[in-house]
């Protein structure tokens, strides 16, 4: 990785390379940690570890930690304090893919190319071993370098993850199949399943960054509109009709201006980290250019 990609050479940063740069060391980064914090395929009950591996190492992007770096940059600090939480970030996506695959859910038998989980394996492996990465991920909490931020780290984990977060918001998208939606009604489930993640991933970032109050306010408002706007533009990409997709309540220029809207209001929070916040910045711009 270059110095520059770091975010110190403003104009090394300007160059999409560089966020190339930060994504795949990013990857590796928390892959690596990953790869020595859960247990060893052949670790007994071996057929669980193999699940549970099978689950996160299935060729994710690792956008969410890529987010807890590029927060942890933007808070003036190393990524690398950040590891912890970047994993446990990536242990609770991969729990809530196995678990929406599940016929009883989404009903996916194939995740980026491969069987599912529950198809690999079976669908009470599947609930046991995403139940599994649930735990492990706030394991990783406490391993965090500086002690005190472990608590209210895991606190935040936990409602991202609970009613008010990724469970709530998946059992309002099921009972929205064949309810008549708005686009409140839309971005409220797409504000829990995608955005609490993603909210999650730009504040803790920060906290391991050391920052509070209205900082730590605007990376955790970033991390809302970008995940609303990656839910609409997946949506878009998908040419997604059904369930809580914005395009029940969005025509597709509708949608094309919402994701475009939410990515201004992303990068206006994190106008004050100057420099600093280019990942976060970098990120946005990605996406935004990724809009059908």
């Amino acid at each position: 990785m270059v110095e520059g990609a770091y975010g110190r050479d403003g104009a090394a940063t300007d160059h999409p390379f560089a966020l190339d740069e930060f994504l795949d060391a990013s990857r590796g980064r928390v892959d690596s940690y990953l790869d020595s914090a859960l247990p060893a395929a052949k670790q007994h009950p071996a057929e669980l570890h193999r699940a549970m591996r099978y689950a996160v190492f299935s060729g994710g992007k690792r956008l969410r930690p890529a987010l807890t770096f590029g927060a942890a940059l933007a808070a003036g600090g190393d990524p690398e304090p950040a590891v912890p939480v970047a994993g446990a970030v990536e242990l609770v996506h991969a729990c809530s893919l196995v678990l929406d695959d599940l016929p009883s859910q989404d009903d996916h038998a194939v995740r980026r190319g491969q069987p599912a989980v529950h198809i690999a394996f079976d669908q009470a492996m599947a609930v046991l071993a995403a139940s599994a990465l649930l735990a492990e991920a706030f394991a990783q909490c406490v391993r965090l370098p500086d002690p005190p931020a472990g608590p209210a780290v895991g606190a935040r984990l936990t409602r991202a993850i609970g009613s008010g977060g990724l469970i709530g918001g998946q059992i309002d998208d099921l009972a929205s199949t064949h309810a008549k939606t708005s686009l409140e009604d839309v971005e409220f489930v797409h504000s829990r399943k995608t955005a609490a993640l993603f909210s999650f991933s730009a504040w803790s970032g920060g906290v391991v960054g050391g920052l509070a109050g209205e900082q730590l306010g605007r990376l955790d408002a970033f991390g809302r509109a970008y995940g609303l706007a990656f839910q609409v533009v997946d949506d878009m990409r998908d040419e997604d009709l059904g369930g809580c997709s914005i395009l029940r309540v969005l025509s597709q220029e509708g949608a094309r201006g919402r994701a475009r809207g939410l990515l201004d209001d992303a990068r206006r929070e994190i106008e004050a980290f100057g420099p600093d916040g280019w990942v976060l910045a970098g990120l946005a711009r990605r996406l935004e250019g990724m809009i059908p």
